[in-house]
């Protein structure tokens, strides 16, 4: 793995070149958007990591968590050389990446605009799955029972896997640390495909009205997608079906145990997977629905306007052909 990053690293280099030899343009887009997958492979179970140390103040392991941060890196690099290059070498616009007659001088920004029904039909899928993960978390942290385990049971076995005194002392209070998470995730989601997501509405103080930066919700969603859709996937299908189809023994490690086990780990990975290819899908339309226009010099201002509509709907018109 290494060793082809490094290829694609001069490939990358080489893509810079404006004379001279360079390598055939097929090989150097599929190279680069392949090193740009392949690091992202690097980053499974960053954000995992990234919610253990928010609230456990450590990593299971730092090496591999330094890993996974410099594969977050270059995944966002080789995408950014990889684009580049692409409209460099297409005739395509710098600012924008379209093709049009004039060279654009500046970006602004599309009106807001919801996900389109279907996206936002798969978002609610992703949100419903994580209702019996956020049950069965919640049901441990009120002093419930959840598949024969109480809360007792589970705050002593966060405490025998090392647990911070702060993830123990929320757990105390009725307060999951992952059911936080998922809350987070859920709200994440949502704003990915509704038009608040794209324009601070009134509820956010001091920001109301404001453009939100692309890269504020872009960057979670795509490395919680890297995350959780491989690993709910292929562990769902790698550690769930196998029981059912009596092709492995139920689990039996600390409280999985048995069917009550098998329901535990079903809960999360049930939850994992979905989320996590909804979270993809509504990351990808956020991010062709927020894509800048371009703007070229021939053409009159952006008038400004007020932004504070309603619920956050409102933005600049857009001016200008060279879109």
């Amino acid at each position: 793995m290494a060793v082809l990053l490094a290829v694609g690293g001069v490939l990358a280099v080489a893509s810079m070149r404006t004379g001279g030899r360079r390598p055939p343009r097929r090989w150097t887009v599929v190279g680069l958007w392949f090193c740009c997958a392949l690091a992202g492979v690097g980053t499974f179970g960053f954000v995992m990591n990234v919610v253990m140390l928010v609230f456990a103040g450590e990593v299971d392991d730092g090496p591999v968590f330094a890993v996974q941060l410099l594969c977050a890196v270059g995944t966002v690099l080789f995408a950014g050389a990889a684009l580049a290059f692409q409209r460099g070498t297409a005739g395509a616009c710098a600012l924008c990446g379209r093709v049009h007659a004039q060279t654009g001088t500046m970006k602004v920004a599309p009106p807001p605009a919801p996900a389109p029904r279907a996206v936002r039909r798969a978002a609610w899928v992703g949100t419903l799955a994580f209702l019996p993960y956020i049950y069965w978390k919640s049901t441990w942290a009120l002093g419930g029972s959840f598949a024969g385990v109480t809360a007792d049971e589970a705050v002593a076995e966060f405490k025998r896997n090392g647990a911070s005194e702060l993830v123990l002392t929320l757990e105390r209070y009725g307060l999951d640390f992952t059911t936080l998470s998922a809350l987070l995730g859920i709200f994440l989601l949502m704003g990915l495909t509704h038009s608040w997501g794209q324009v601070f509405p009134r509820w956010a103080p001091g920001l109301t009205g404001r453009r939100v930066p692309r890269w504020l919700p872009l960057t979670p969603a795509w490395l919680g997608t890297m995350t959780l859709a491989p690993y709910g996937v292929i562990a769902g299908i790698g550690y769930l079906l196998p029981p059912v189809l009596g092709l492995a023994d139920l689990p039996d490690v600390g409280l999985t145990t048995g069917w009550n086990g098998w329901l535990i780990a079903a809960c999360g990975l049930g939850a994992f997977g979905p989320y996590g290819i909804a979270l993809g899908i509504a990351a990808w339309s956020y991010q062709r629905r927020t894509r800048p226009l371009c703007v070229t010099s021939s053409e009159p201002a952006v008038a400004a306007e007020d932004l504070d509509g309603a619920d956050g709907d409102v933005a600049a018109p857009v001016h200008g052909a060279g879109r």
